[in-house]
């Protein structure tokens, strides 16, 4: 019995190393049976161009990932695996990385910052700080950003260069500058305009941004050189209904102790909150506000409506 087991057990053993045997003389056969191929450069070429190419020899292309690079364009092949001049064999699959182009930046606006606020501002962004130059400037004080180039919320490349122009104070006597007019009432720019010598040509756009009456921009800009020139353009708005900025004030009673306060400006606009806070008895609240028309602040106390306040 023993016999007979062991002749079956051997048997088996040789038929199976058999089998192994030829199963891998004929997987050699196929594999070495197929055809050997150069790999070609494949940098610099477009996904596009790349998968003829490799399909035109039978080989296939996988995209294996995307990078920004800012001197090769969207698109263009960065790398390739297995490199270029290595023999594959038909049916081989090649990855490939692809440039995503430069990586763009939108420009941060420094202006009215000081250098070294500037300087952290734009590194944050992946920008870099180039040219730093002084003129003296009635917009913005002694070390502050006047301008900047390229100017704010633009795009950039990364680790695109922003030069900046800083204020070195107002010009001294005998250095003439354009003034700044905006946000001045139209008799006081025309005031100021008449100091510097210049004629005021006066022009009108219909806004609900600004107060009426008031200088939204002007042309030459502020800090221009006066040299040669004898004329500025000021820009007004002009409201559809009559807008006014106002400081409202509201006192609260000088008893019942801390109080919540909500103020609510009703005018030509609709509702708007302007105020809600905790307050001590007999506080006093100042609230800037713009007021299209005729305007009401509504008053509520620990969510109670207490009174309407007309505005004046």
């Amino acid at each position: 019995m023993f016999k007979t087991l062991l002749k079956i057990f051997i048997a088996f053993v040789i038929i199976a190393a058999a089998g192994y045997y030829s199963f891998n003389l004929v997987m050699n056969f196929f594999i070495h049976a197929k055809k050997e191929i150069i790999l070609p450069e494949l940098r610099g070429k477009s996904i596009e161009s790349a998968v003829e190419e490799l399909s035109s020899i039978g080989l296939g292309l996988k995209k294996e990932g995307e990078e920004f690079n800012n001197s090769v364009s969207p698109g263009v092949i960065l790398r390739q695996s297995p490199p270029a001049g290595m023999n594959v064999r038909s049916g081989k699959v090649i990855k490939v990385t692809v440039s995503r182009g430069g990586e763009m930046i939108y420009v941060p606006n420094i202006v009215g910052q000081t250098v070294r606020a500037a300087d952290i501002i734009l590194k944050g962004s992946s920008l870099v700080m180039g040219e730093v130059t002084k003129k003296y400037s009635f917009s913005q004080g002694k070390g502050l950003v006047v301008s900047q180039d390229p100017q704010a919320d633009v795009s950039a490349d990364k680790d695109a260069v922003v030069n900046i122009v800083v204020s070195d104070g107002h010009p001294p006597a005998g250095v003439k500058l354009m003034p700044l007019f905006a946000g001045k009432n139209l008799d006081d720019a025309k005031l100021l305009a008449a100091e510097n010598g210049l004629s005021a040509d006066v022009r009108y756009e219909e806004t609900q941004d600004y107060p009426s009456g008031s200088v939204i921009r002007q042309r030459p800009a502020v800090d221009s050189d006066l040299k040669n020139i004898k004329k500025v353009i000021l820009v007004i708005a002009k409201n559809s209904g009559d807008i006014k900025d106002i400081t409202f004030n509201y006192q609260l009673p000088k008893k019942g102790g801390n109080q919540n306060v909500r103020l609510v400006l009703e005018d030509d606009n609709g509702k708007k909150e302007i105020f809600n806070s905790v307050k001590s008895q007999g506080a006093i609240i100042s609230v800037p506000i713009r007021v299209k028309g005729a305007g009401t602040v509504k008053v509520y106390i620990n969510k109670k409506f207490t009174e309407d306040i007309q505005l004046h």
